[in-house]
């Protein structure tokens, strides 16, 4: 089963995304999104939170200025009750930029 949380949701970060989940226990949350770096060389990416809690980071190391790229696609392992949660996305770093042609889906996958 694969529920949506997010599907090409527009920019910029930080973006919280509320959702209701209909399942409980061990479940695989995947992240997929873009970002852009002024400066040639950076480290840029998003960090994925759960509740307020680290999920974990999307790196990538942006060669060339002002291009937005897409990050690699990435899974995070977590346990959730039925219920409220929100999934917060914020830039991994100071150098991370983020704008409305930056899209982001998450979804968990069961």
């Amino acid at each position: 089963m694969t529920f949506p949380i997010a599907q090409n949701q527009p920019g910029p970060l930080p973006l919280k995304l509320p959702f209701n989940t209909p399942i409980s226990g061990d479940v695989t949350i995947a992240f997929s999104g873009t970002c852009w770096s002024k400066f040639a060389g950076s480290i840029c990416g998003v960090s994925v939170y759960l509740d307020g809690n680290k999920l974990g980071d999307v790196p990538l190391c942006f060669n060339n200025t002002s291009m937005h790229l897409a990050l690699p696609t990435h899974v995070f392992s977590a346990n959730m009750d039925f219920g409220q949660h929100t999934i917060m996305l914020a830039p991994l770093t100071d150098e991370t930029n983020s704008d409305k042609n930056d899209f982001y889906s998450v979804w968990i996958v069961d």
